[in-house]
């Protein structure tokens, strides 16, 4: 073998000997005790630079998402809640002992009673309110007018003077100014009451108006007018006990509730009905007997 080939093979070894031999680091190995005691061997944390933020979920601008939706429980399966009018409706048709209606047609019958009872209670008596509704002619003029020309003014009697009762058999009419006093007794005589104003000794603005007693021909006439109002009102109790009536038929008919049970409610139904047309009468008699007193 010639040098020169020897000397390739041998650096041929020398590479081969020099990879198959682990690498040496160039970095110095220090123990942990070390890099304790000196902070400047302490490993620096490395920091990863980045151009692209991280990828977030995008928060919705609406508020709807935000908020919670409310918990819904059903309710009990043994409970019935109706849900609008139409359900309750419908639960009153099937419950023979519901008198809400029956109850609100009679009340609204009473109501309507007494309103007009009270009214039939001053016929062919003479009361404040009708003297204050009395036309009455003012003659306007000098300083009143303001500068214009004089000039008749037509009003009513409680604008310009306020009536007060006084007892049984007396009216008493109060005048704003001296003025009126005359127009004001001239339309109190000119009414169709009869009546006839006296002004009063130590008050020039107070005119006193006496009352006559009520005849037998207005108190008939007041006696039979409210008979036509009691009625009229046990009329309407009838005709909320039809009403009632008309459902029971319809429940018979459908067979929504048991024989028994619909005689047991027809008969406190008509239970209700008597206590209605006992409270009209009741309402009825107590008018009468204050127009006859």
């Amino acid at each position: 073998m010639s040098p020169r080939s020897k000397d390739s093979s041998m650096k041929l070894v020398s590479q081969f000997l020099s990879l198959s031999r682990p690498q040496r680091s160039s970095t110095r190995v220090v123990c942990l005790a070390c890099r304790f005691r000196n902070p400047a061997l302490r490993p620096v944390p490395i920091r990863q630079f980045s151009s692209t933020s991280n990828l977030l979920k995008k928060s919705s601008s609406s508020s709807k998402s935000a908020r919670k939706s409310p918990e819904v429980t059903s309710p009990k399966k043994s409970e019935h809640i109706p849900d609008n009018a139409a359900s309750r409706k419908r639960d009153a048709e099937v419950d023979p002992y519901d008198f809400s209606e029956l109850n609100a047609g009679i009340a609204k019958a009473v109501a309507r009673l007494k309103d007009a009872l009270l009214k039939t209670r001053d016929a062919g008596r003479i009361t404040p309110e009708m003297v204050e509704s009395l036309p009455v002619e003012l003659n306007i003029k000098g300083a009143a007018t303001h500068g214009g020309r004089a000039h008749h003014e037509r009003t009513k009697v409680g604008d310009i003077a306020s009536v007060v009762q006084k007892g049984g058999r007396m009216l008493q009419v109060y005048c704003a100014e001296e003025a009126h006093v005359k127009p004001i007794t001239s339309a109190i005589q000119a009414s169709p009451h009869s009546l006839v104003p006296q002004p009063d000794s130590t008050n020039p603005l107070l005119l006193n108006v006496p009352v006559p007693p009520a005849t037998a021909e207005t108190r008939a006439q007041a006696r039979e007018e409210a008979k036509k109002v009691f009625d009229r009102a046990s009329q309407d109790v009838r005709t909320a006990r039809g009403d009632a009536q008309k459902r029971y038929r319809k429940m018979e008919l459908g067979k929504m509730v048991l024989q028994d049970e619909l005689r047991k409610a027809h008969k406190q139904m008509e239970d209700v009905v008597k206590k209605g047309q006992d409270e009209c009468k009741k309402v009825f008699e107590a008018a009468v007997k204050a127009l006859d007193g």
